[in-house]
């Protein structure tokens, strides 16, 4: 897939109501899918889909053997969040609420890297 086209966090911003950081996490995750599932998962073909341009999210989602694949990876996950303590709930979501804030950073890093370099001529 590196010689496909491939979107950036702006893409996705309107999936994430506008927050940058949790679009970059979003495309992070997508990317994750992409490279890490087996060749044949429907996640994986889904997010390479989505990743390279052909399709946006959402329209992927409506793809029925994606939204089935989803639709399982979401009842296991709820399941797992059902089983876990209210302290080890809390301790994910200090762990999400701390990684959107180093995507934050990152973002916030890389503006200031991209307005301390000076046009070459």
């Amino acid at each position: 897939m590196s010689d496909e086209l491939r979107i950036g966090d702006a893409d996705l911003m309107n999936i994430t109501g506008g927050d940058q950081a949790r679009a970059r996490s979003l495309r992070k995750a997508l990317q994750k899918l992409a490279d890490d599932r087996a060749p044949d998962d429907p996640l994986r073909e889904m997010a390479r889909e989505v990743l390279s341009g052909r399709t946006g999210l959402r329209e992927a989602a409506r793809v029925p053997s994606y939204a089935e694949a989803l639709g399982d990876r979401m009842v296991q996950g709820f399941r797992k969040y059902d089983s876990l303590s209210p302290g080890e709930r809390a301790a994910q979501e200090a762990a999400a609420r701390a990684y959107l804030a180093e995507q934050a950073a990152e973002i916030e890093e890389e503006r200031r890297a991209g307005a301390t370099r000076t046009p070459r001529s």
